[in-house]
This record gives C-alpha cells, structure tokens and sequence, in this order.
C-alpha cells in the first residue's frame, strides 16, 4: 500500500494509529533493494487521539532522533494561518521546530504536506 498516497512509494497512511517503527525497519528491507534510498519511506501519516492528522518523518533507525528528510525548513517552528500561506493550503495546525512531524486538520492536507515534502530540496 505504500504506493497508494504518492508515486514515490515514500509516504504511508496508517489506517489506525499504532507502533509502527519496529515493524517498519523489520519490513523495509524486504521491500527495498539495500542500496536504494530513494525507495525508502520518508513519512508515515496517521490520526491523532484529536481526530487531526500528523506526518512524521521516518527516523533512519529504530529509536534515531535523526530523520530521514525532515520536514521543510521554512515550515519548520511555524503554526496555524502562518503556516497556511506557506504550505498553500488551511488547516495546517503545526510543525515541530525540529521538522520530524507536523499536523494538519484533514488527511488531504497532511497528504499535502507530505508530498510537498518528499519533492523538496
């Protein structure tokens, strides 16, 4: 399913939230050739306790602090209106000062963010 909400095959939604770390660096290298970073994933998508929707950056190990691609650095510490103008879209509602994961009203708008992320340099 992880080519279901982008091409890249770099973004995944979690139908419910859960653990999903470990999993994931167990499954990953079934997935993806050794050598292939851009086949792995960058952001995982789920519904937070509030009913919004968070995107989190994929640490490059299990318990890292150091992510994969963090979020943008212009979105980076910014919240709310401030951050609609420049993700381009309403409803956003945060991103961590440290780009690892951000928060967005809507599934669509999380997707969003997302797949502005993966495509930014």
């Amino acid at each position: 399913k992880r080519f279901d909400v982008h091409a890249s095959g770099q973004i995944i939604q979690l139908e419910t939230p859960c653990p999903w770390e470990s999993h994931l660096f167990e499954l990953e290298p079934e997935e993806c050739a050794a050598d292939a970073k851009e086949q792995l994933l960058k952001y995982v998508l789920y519904e937070d306790s509030a009913g919004n929707w968070r995107v989190q950056a994929v640490p490059e190990a299990e318990g890292s602090f150091v992510s994969r691609k963090k979020l943008p650095a212009p979105w980076r510490g910014v919240r709310d209106g401030e951050l609609d103008k420049l993700v381009g879209i309403s409803g956003c509602i945060f991103v961590h000062a440290n780009g690892f994961i951000g928060g967005h009203k809507t599934l669509e708008g999380a997707k969003k963010m997302a797949v502005d992320a993966v495509g930014w340099e």
